[in-house]
Order: C-alpha cells, then structure tokens, then sequence
C-alpha cells in the first residue's frame, strides 16, 4: 500500500460518495496545475493505493502538480456497485470537478491520467470530449475495443513495458499513430504490467511529460 499523505475528501455528485485523496506540492506556490489518477481494476483488487498510482503521485508532486487521487465506487470508502466501466466514468468526471473546485488547483490546467483499467476510464472520459490540459496512460490494457477510433486534441502520452503481457505496445504504437503528432508512446524495456523495479523509470517519463504539458 501506498502511503504518501495527502487531503482527505469525499466527492459529492449526482452517483455515488466517492472516497479521494488530494497531495499537494510541498514548494511553490498555488493555484497549482493538477491531475487527476485513476486506479487499477476494482474487481482485481485495484485502489487508489496501488503502487502504480503512487508513483503517478510522486512524479506529479515532484514537478510542482497538485494530485487527487480516488477509489471507485465500491472501492474502500466508497459508496455504490461496480457498474461494468459505464458508471466508473461517472467517476471520473466527478473527480474531475472536484479537482477543479479546489482552492489551491488551477481549473484550466487540469489532466487526467490512470493506469490499466484506469488508463480506459481516463481515455473514455477524454473521448467524451472533457476539456483537459493534457492526458496519461500507464500500461493501456489491448485489444483497445472502441478506443481505437477515438479522437483527441490535448497532449497525450501513453507509456508500457516491452514485458507487459496485458498492453501490446505494437497495437499502442498504431493507436498512437492514429492519434496524430500530439500523441507519444514510450516503451519502457524490462518494465511489466505492474511495474515492479521500474517505478523510478515510470516517475521520470510522467514527470517530464507533466512539466511539459502543464507547467511550461
């Protein structure tokens, strides 16, 4: 379990409670740039202490980006069912606004980044056409199913090890290709699904590509 401290919140919407943590840089100055991160899967045990979306914390925290990350519905403090990725991307959005109602974020340089499960919820939810400052995949989970004709506009970095067994990083190079100049993907050798030993490579990917797309 990851244990950086961070805010307390719920998140109130029109679904279900939703329990959250907000980290805060420890230098600089609000309002600050953020980013909201997306957990693995809620039936494979995944929550928002995952060693992955720690990772994602420290590299945001590290640049100077303000972080929420959530549980998803049914997930530890959180209120409601597991409803088949539909209702998960309800979830999203709320933690979206969340995010941007915080004192100390700036609402219009916000991203959204996840990991596995996560990473679709976050991708789905940007297809959807939710403005964001720039948007992150850690190990998108293929086949891509509808992603594969998905359209977008903001920055986009999509990042997997060569040892993935769940995120083909051949599929995710014509995916990036169909996204267009905007989009990159970076391959992380030795590097599998959950990262182990590869954690301090995947915070400097995430770092630059945060302090690129939100900070400069």
């Amino acid at each position: 379990m990851d244990v950086i401290t961070g805010r307390a919140l719920r998140i109130e919407s029109d679904g279900p409670a939703l329990e959250a943590l907000l980290h805060l840089p420890e230098e600089g100055a609000p309002p600050f740039p953020g980013i909201v991160l997306c957990h693995p899967h809620p039936l494979y045990s995944g929550d928002m202490y995952n060693n992955v979306t720690g990772a994602i914390v420290r590299a945001a925290m590290g640049v100077g980006v303000a972080a929420l990350r959530f549980n998803f519905r049914s997930v530890g403090e959180s209120e409601g069912r597991y409803a088949g990725g539909e209702g998960e991307q309800d979830d999203v959005r709320a933690a979206l606004g969340s995010l941007r109602a915080q004192p100390e974020v700036d609402p219009e340089r916000v991203a959204l980044g996840g990991y596995s499960f996560g990473a679709v919820m976050a991708f789905r939810v940007a297809a959807s056409g939710d403005e964001l400052a720039s948007l992150l995949g850690i190990s998108l989970p293929t086949p891509l199913g509808n992603l594969a004709g998905m359209h977008a506009s903001e920055p986009i970095l999509m990042t997997s090890g060569d040892r993935d067994e769940y995120s083909d990083v051949g599929v995710l190079a014509e995916f990036k290709a169909s996204l267009g100049e905007q989009a990159e993907l970076v391959t992380v050798p030795g590097a599998d699904h959950f990262w182990w030993g590869s954690a301090d490579r995947l915070i400097e990917i995430v770092g630059g590509f945060l302090r690129r797309t939100l900070l400069s």
